[in-house]
């Protein structure tokens, strides 16, 4: 009977000791999944947010027939070219758009009076090709309405990309001139432009 007594002691002994370390490695358990679960919470949280965002962003989806308008494109595509030395509005619409015909467009986007002069060191924009079509149509027009404030030379800016070319206009349109030799244009007037 002693020896039952005393194996039911180390019995009871070791249940003991295995209950301590289990009921720790529980508590340790317990805190583990608890992290665990509080992650996951986190990172899912994330993730549903990022996808609400995406979704109420969105201005049309493939497929389902919406079109983005022009303008939005527009700024989305903010390019921008720093001239280097030796470059032309020529070299620089090879580049850019893959013809050197299209150098006016960078010139009257950047509001270049001398397209023949540029320096080094300058950042130019570089229109998206939509609005680069646009200008184009632009500077082939045959006809130019005056605007207010408007003068010969913001004209020729406006539709050969050269305002010194304002000479051509007013021989074209038999303009008159006031007496200190400026031109004289009115605002609504129809200018025929030369190609």
């Amino acid at each position: 009977m002693a020896r039952r007594t005393s194996t039911f002691r180390r019995l009871k002994k070791k249940l003991k000791e295995y209950k301590q370390s289990f009921s720790a490695n529980n508590l340790y358990q317990s805190y583990t999944g608890l992290f665990l679960g509080a992650i996951v919470v986190v990172v899912f949280g994330f993730l549903v947010a990022n996808f609400l965002t995406r979704t109420s962003n969105q201005t049309g989806q493939i497929g389902d027939g919406v079109k983005t308008s022009t303008e939005s494109q527009t700024l989305e595509f903010k390019r921008e070219y720093k001239v280097k030395e030796g470059d032309s509005l020529s070299a620089i619409s090879q580049r850019t758009y893959g013809d050197p015909n299209m150098w006016n467009v960078l010139a009257v986007k950047n509001k270049i009076v001398s397209p023949d002069l540029i320096y080094a060191d300058t950042t130019l924009e570089v229109p998206p090709k939509v609005e680069a079509d646009l200008i184009i149509k632009d500077l082939s027009a045959t006809s130019y309405q005056v605007q207010e404030g408007d003068t010969l030379f913001i004209i020729a800016q406006k539709v050969y990309a050269n305002g010194w070319k304002w000479p051509v206009l007013a021989k074209a349109n038999n303009v008159g001139y006031l007496p200190n030799g400026n031109p004289l244009i009115f605002a609504g007037a129809t200018l025929t432009i030369p190609r």
